[in-house]
């Protein structure tokens, strides 16, 4: 999870976050948007969906059959 645009103690937010939400893992902070605006995202939330070797592979899946269809796409590459 990458949160993005917090403008006031973004580490915090996003800890409440995955608390709330049950999320677990490593989380981002992009306070200043830079790295979301390299990837083209203009909205949140946003699905960024990375290979094993880092690489960021998909930008968008947004509904649940589009999501599922790129993590299949992605599990058949590798």
């Amino acid at each position: 999870m990458i949160n993005v645009w917090e403008s006031v103690d973004a580490a915090k937010e996003a800890r409440d976050f995955c608390r709330v939400w049950g999320i677990e893992g490593t989380v981002l902070l992009d306070e200043t948007g830079e790295y979301a605006a390299r990837l083209g995202i203009t909205g949140v939330p946003t699905n960024v969906l990375v290979g094993v070797d880092g690489a960021v592979r998909r930008v968008g899946a947004t509904t649940p059959a589009e999501l599922h269809a790129a993590v299949d796409a992605l599990l058949d590459e590798d």
